[in-house]
């Protein structure tokens, strides 16, 4: 669209008031200007469509081709360029999301991660179990449920889309640029199930990592219509939907 046809147009079409852009802000103009929009849309999807329990999380990109420095690109998708937002949907709607911010502390919009876990804990599920061992070689009990679980930015994500929707109990599906047993953990606190796709080094079970890696390499020991039990390294009983793979 040439210039001239956007003044046009903006002459007798504003979707939002200039006058309250803030410059110093720490959200971006552009997620400024349509974040009135945004809201508004969002609000009134939570009034007239009743989420079910199974939900998806996934990144998205609005397609935008023009001059921004807010634009991310990712390669392999449909429509590769764009403005990224974190999502929560399902059937194809889109119930809640996040803005991304490009080179922000945290990735996306009003969403921080719990602190880091002590050195004291461990590595929490990524293979490690020595913090275990310290803490009952000093005769300490391990971390309870009351303490937070460390995410990283984009795990944190997940959790924040879910708990923006009615308090229920839901079935979070994720792909492997979120799954981790950190996030299934967290999710498990919240009072969620999760089920995702899974990369080798996201801390689960080693034997499932090595037949992961052999996957589409050679036969795996997995038969059809079969259940696979591993036990989890402190041997605690878990719900069967908190895992997924």
């Amino acid at each position: 669209m040439p210039y001239w046809k956007f003044q046009l147009i903006h002459r007798h079409l504003r979707p939002f008031d200039h006058s309250k852009i803030d410059e110093t802000a720490p959200l971006p103009k552009v997620f400024q200007a349509a974040n009135e929009w945004s809201n508004h849309i969002q609000a009134v999807s939570a009034e007239i469509f009743v989420p079910g329990s199974h939900l998806a999380v996934d990144e998205c990109i609005i397609r935008y081709t023009g001059r921004s420095n807010e634009t991310t690109l990712v390669k392999g998708k449909p429509d590769p360029l764009g403005f990224k937002i974190w999502v929560i949907a399902q059937q194809g709607f889109f119930i809640r999301w996040l803005w991304h911010i490009k080179e922000a502390k945290y990735v996306a919009v009003g969403v921080e991660p719990p602190p880091p876990k002590s050195s004291t804990q461990g590595r929490g599920g990524r293979g490690g179990g020595r913090g275990r061992g310290a803490a009952k070689a000093a005769g300490k009990k391990p971390a309870t449920e009351d303490k937070p679980i460390a995410l990283n930015s984009t795990q944190s994500v997940v959790v924040a889309l879910a708990n923006m929707l009615p308090k229920a109990t839901y079935h979070v599906f994720v792909d492997n640029l979120f799954s981790s047993s950190d996030l299934f953990r967290s999710l498990r606190k919240h009072g969620h199930g999760a089920t995702g796709t899974a990369r080798p080094n996201c801390g689960i079970h080693k034997e499932l990592q090595q037949d992961k890696k052999a996957d589409g390499g050679a036969k795996t020991s997995y038969e059809f219509n079969q259940v696979k039990v591993i036990p989890t390294p402190d041997n605690q009983v878990l719900a069967s939907d908190t895992f997924g793979m």
